[in-house]
């Protein structure tokens, strides 16, 4: 993997990282925010988003 492709991955990571912690989410289960994969953040943040429009 190439350094940039590295960059842009800790970059949204972090990013979404962030917006949860703003939403009051700091772990999932067991695990911390920056334990999880990109892919495992995405579905949390999306399942997050989804919950607080159905309110």
């Amino acid at each position: 993997m190439s350094e940039q492709i590295y960059y842009d991955i800790q970059r949204k990571k972090n990013f979404i990282i962030d917006s949860l912690i703003h939403l009051g989410i700091y772990k999932k289960g067991n695990k911390q925010l920056y334990e999880l994969t990109l892919q495992e953040l995405e579905t949390e943040y999306e399942a997050i988003s989804q919950q607080r429009i159905s309110r």
